[in-house]
C-alpha cells in the first residue's frame, strides 16, 4: 500500500462542511491501495465542534499529525488545544476584509512554516508516494508546493472553492488581487494535477492559466450512505404529521441568509392562509436573534423548529426524515460554481430539493438529480409560487423521485475510487 501525505486544515473534532471532503476521502483511500497519513494543524478557535466527527475519525485509526502551528486562530485559544467561539455575521465580515489586508493567500498562513518542517520530518522517516492538499485555505496549497519543491513528490491539489474568483473576495483591491494571482500561478504551475468541483470551476482555471488543461479535472462533492446509515430511535427530528416538513440544514452566511424564503411563506400564506397549519420549517445549524426576530414579525415564528447545532451524525438523521430540503446560495450571478456541500448531501436522502439559486451548476445539479426545484434567490414572487408547488405536489402524493444513477456517482467511496485512479495515474 502507498502513503500520500494529506494536508488539510479543517479536519475533526472541527465540524462543519469544510471538514467532509476529506474525512470521507481518508475514510475510503484504503480500499483503492492508498493509506492517508493526515498533516494538519492543532484546532485553536474555531465556531463548531463535532464529537460524532472525532468519532467517526478515531475509528478510522489513521495516522494522524496535528502540528503547533502558531496561527492566529491556535493563539488565540491561548492554553487551550480547541476553543469555540461564535461572531455575529456583521462582525465575522469586518475580521474577512481586515484579514485580507494583512494575510496572504489567507488568514492561516500561520501554519505554513512549522507545518512545511512537519512534513519533512514525516517524509524522512515514511516513505511517501504523493502529495494531496486540499483548499480552502489555499495556505495548504502554498504548503504543499514547497514540499514538492524540496522533495521531488508528485503533488494533487484539490479545489473546493476558487482562490482568486472567490465570493468573498469581491471587494478587494486589484494589487491585492494580483498578489493572489501570483500566488496560484505558482502552485498550478508545478502541480501534477489539478482536482475542482464542477465545469465551470474548471472553464475559469483553464481561461486562467491556458497550460493547465491536460492535468486538471472535475471531481464533484458528495455523500457516504454511512451516515444515513443510523437507528431511528437517535433522532429527535419534530415532524408534524399530515404537514410538509421543510428542512434547511446548516450555518447561514452574508449573502446567504433565509429572510427571502420566510417571506415568500408570508406572502404565499395571504394567499393560501390554510397552508400554514399545513407546513413546518426546521432548521439545524442555529438561527440568530436577527433572523428569529424576522420570523416573528412576519408570523410565521410558530411554525418553526430550531435545533441549534447538532452533530453530522444526527444531522443526516435529520435529513432523512425530512420531506423537502432546501438550500440557498445567493452569490454573484456570475459566480456560478456550486458553493453549498450540503446540497450532495442532500442528495443522498432522495428527498425533493429546492434550491434558491442563480442558473449556475447548482441547477444543473438539480435537474439531473431529478426531484429538484430552483428558484432565484432574489425573486419572492417566483418563490412563493415553486413553493405552492411543492405543496400540492405533495398534497396530491406526487412529488416527484430522484434519479438513482445520478445519486450513485456522488456516492464518495466511488469519487474516493476516482481520487485513487489520478493517484495512481501520476505516481
Amino acid at each position: 500500500m502507498r502513503n500520500v501525505l494529506f494536508i488539510v486544515y479543517y479536519f475533526p473534532p472541527m465540524g462543519g462542511s469544510g471538514v467532509q471532503r476529506p474525512l470521507k476521502f481518508a475514510k475510503y483511500l484504503r480500499e483503492f491501495g492508498w493509506n492517508p497519513i493526515i498533516l494538519c494543524p492543532k484546532p485553536g478557535v474555531y465556531h463548531t465542534f463535532d464529537e460524532s466527527l472525532q468519532q467517526e475519525l478515531d475509528e478510522l485509526d489513521l495516522e494522524v499529525h496535528r502540528v503547533e502551528a502558531g496561527g492566529i486562530f491556535q493563539k488565540a485559544a491561548g492554553k487551550q488545544a480547541q476553543k469555540e467561539v461564535s461572531v455575529s455575521d456583521g462582525i465575522a465580515k469586518i475580521l474577512r476584509r481586515i484579514s485580507r489586508l494583512i494575510y496572504y493567500p489567507d488568514n492561516k498562513k500561520g501554519w505554513i512554516k512549522p507545518a512545511l518542517k512537519k512534513a519533512l520530518s514525516i517524509i524522512e522517516v515514511k516513505k511517501i508516494d504523493l502529495i494531496f492538499s486540499t483548499a480552502p485555505p489555499f495556505s495548504n496549497h502554498i504548503l504543499a508546493s514547497r514540499i514538492k519543491e524540496m522533495t521531488g513528490l508528485p503533488m494533487v491539489v484539490d479545489y473546493r472553492d476558487s482562490w482568486t474568483n472567490n465570493h468573498f473576495q469581491t471587494d478587494i483591491w486589484d494589487w491585492q488581487k494580483s498578489i493572489l494571482r501570483n500566488q496560484e500561478r505558482g502552485v498550478v504551475a508545478t502541480a501534477d494535477r489539478i482536482i475542482c468541483l464542477d465545469a465551470f470551476m474548471r472553464s475559469e482555471l483553464i481561461a486562467s492559466y491556458p497550460d493547465i488543461g491536460e492535468r486538471i479535472q472535475v471531481l464533484p462533492h458528495g455523500f457516504d450512505p454511512e451516515d444515513f446509515d443510523q437507528k431511528k430511535e437517535t433522532s429527535d427530528f419534530e415532524y408534524k404529521e399530515g404537514a410538509l416538513n421543510f428542512l434547511y440544514s446548516g450555518l447561514f452566511y452574508e449573502h446567504n441568509q433565509p429572510d427571502i424564503f420566510f417571506k415568500a411563506f408570508h406572502e404565499l400564506f395571504k394567499v393560501r392562509p390554510e397552508m400554514k397549519d399545513k407546513v413546518r420549517l426546521h432548521f439545524q445549524g442555529g438561527l440568530d436573534l436577527r433572523i428569529q426576530k424576522l420570523a416573528k414579525e412576519l408570523s410565521i415564528d410558530d411554525i418553526i423548529v430550531d435545533y441549534g447545532y447538532v452533530t453530522h451524525k444526527k444531522a443526516a438523521q435529520h435529513l432523512k426524515e425530512a420531506d423537502v430540503l432546501w438550500m440557498i446560495s445567493n452569490f454573484d450571478r456570475n459566480l456560478k460554481q456550486i458553493k453549498s456541500g450540503k446540497l450532495f448531501e442532500y442528495l443522498g436522502t432522495g428527498k425533493p430539493i429546492l434550491g434558491l439559486v442563480h442558473p449556475s451548476e447548482a441547477t444543473e445539479v438539480l435537474l439531473k438529480y431529478g426531484a429538484g426545484f430552483s428558484a432565484a434567490p432574489d425573486n419572492i414572487g417566483l418563490i412563493s409560487r415553486v413553493l405552492e408547488t411543492i405543496y400540492e405536489q405533495w398534497e396530491s402524493d406526487n412529488l416527484p423521485n430522484a434519479v438513482e444513477e445520478y445519486q450513485h456517482q456522488h456516492n464518495r467511496k466511488n469519487l474516493t475510487q476516482e481520487l485513487a485512479q489520478i493517484f495512481n495515474v501520476i505516481s
